[in-house]
């Protein structure tokens, strides 16, 4: 599936990689005082961009050639964000003043994608950095490289489109067998399970419902959040889920809690409490290493009155979001699904890494001065 363009420079870099010898490659710990040294002389940080180069390009080729998607650039200031208007969330906003105007640094491309979805283009994608205020850890940073795609269309199809771009992207790392061999935590690990990831014809789906019911089960329900407004499982809880569902494949798990999520998620019809999305959850590879969710994706709410209801329900100003709903007045409007997908946990999940630092050129920390 790879074209042979992109397989020519994976070559390329194969060639040049087979001098090295595991041992002359280590992954330094990251000091924002010396990272900018270490990039000049260490050759983990060669391995590292040219795997990340390779992931560029059979991105660009599968959403821009497989997918028919065009590639959008988008902005990187903001007057609405996305992620923190969900009462699960834990992400927060970061703020920049442009002029006398408050804006926000940009924290998911979607809410610039819907509009050019009014105007002739299907499907637009893009590959940008994302910024976000939370604390860091060894799954969040503030400023990540963020995979986004929206379509016209609903989830099913979005959700086939995340698993073959999945597919590729695991295709792309096995094929740069050099880099994995002197770089991966755990190298036959990352080669049986990305086989099996690329060769797999279906993946699971579970409701969050079952997604509870089983950490309940196994005496886990302190890794689920109980509040007034609905449930969220942490990170630990997704874990300890993979391992309940002894898999090495990602697995689907869909139809949150409605006032958990962002108030552009569609309720589902059948249940009002419940929306139409979905996050690909991934096992990790072994123990200790990254794993959870690396893609959030869904369906966008269509209809108005549903808009101010879910705005109602958790509590969030309508004001910011009117030029949103208006959308949805237009009459050339359909609705539209997408998902975002976080390149820094998906190289950090297939190389068996404990931390998406290790994973991004210059890593951005809140509170913590770096350079350049």
């Amino acid at each position: 599936m790879i074209p042979k363009y992109i397989l020519d420079k994976i070559e390329q870099d194969n060639i040049f990689f087979s001098k090295f010898k595991r041992k002359d490659f280590y992954i330094p710990n990251y000091n924002p005082l010396n990272h900018y040294l270490c990039l000049t002389e260490n050759k983990y940080f060669v391995a590292l961009l040219c795997l990340r180069s390779h992931i560029k390009s059979i991105t660009d080729y599968y959403f821009g050639t497989l997918v028919d998607a065009r590639s959008v650039d988008l902005f990187m200031l903001t007057s609405s964000v996305s992620s923190p208007v969900g009462l699960g969330s834990n992400s927060e906003v970061v703020v920049a003043k442009l002029g006398n105007i408050d804006s926000f640094l940009t924290d998911s491309s979607q809410f610039g994608f819907e509009p050019l979805l009014l105007n002739e283009f299907d499907k637009v994608y893009c590959y940008m950095p994302s910024m976000r205020g939370e604390n860091c850890d060894k799954r969040h940073l503030n400023q990540f490289f963020h995979c986004e795609i929206e379509i016209r269309g609903e989830l099913d199809v979005v959700k086939k489109i995340a698993e073959e771009y999945v597919k590729i992207m695991c295709e792309t790392i096995l094929a740069s067998s050099n880099i994995i061999r002197l770089i991966s935590a755990n190298v036959s690990r990352t080669k049986e399970v990305l086989e099996k990831v690329m060769l797999g014809k279906k993946f699971q789906n579970i409701s969050f419902d079952e997604a509870v019911e089983i950490l309940e089960k196994k005496g886990l329900s302190n890794l689920v959040n109980y509040t007034f407004h609905g449930r969220d499982i942490c990170s630990d809880g997704e874990i300890q889920l993979m391992k309940q569902l002894n898999t090495d494949m990602p697995v689907w798990l869909n139809n949150f809690d409605r006032d958990i999520v962002p108030f552009y998620q569609k309720p589902d019809k059948n249940n009002q409490e419940k929306t139409v999305n979905a996050d690909f959850l991934f096992p990790p590879l072994q123990e200790g290493a990254f794993g959870g969710e690396i893609i959030g994706s869904g369906q966008r709410q269509n209809l108005v009155s549903e808009i101010y209801e879910s705005l109602n329900r958790q509590g969030i100003k309508s004001e910011p979001y009117e030029w949103y709903i208006n959308l949805r007045r237009q009459k050339n409007y359909s609705i539209t699904s997408g998902f975002g997908l976080g390149i820094e946990r998906f190289i950090s999940w297939a190389l068996g890494f404990d931390d998406i630092k290790k994973t991004i050129i210059y890593p951005r920390i809140k509170n913590i001065k770096t350079f350049p």
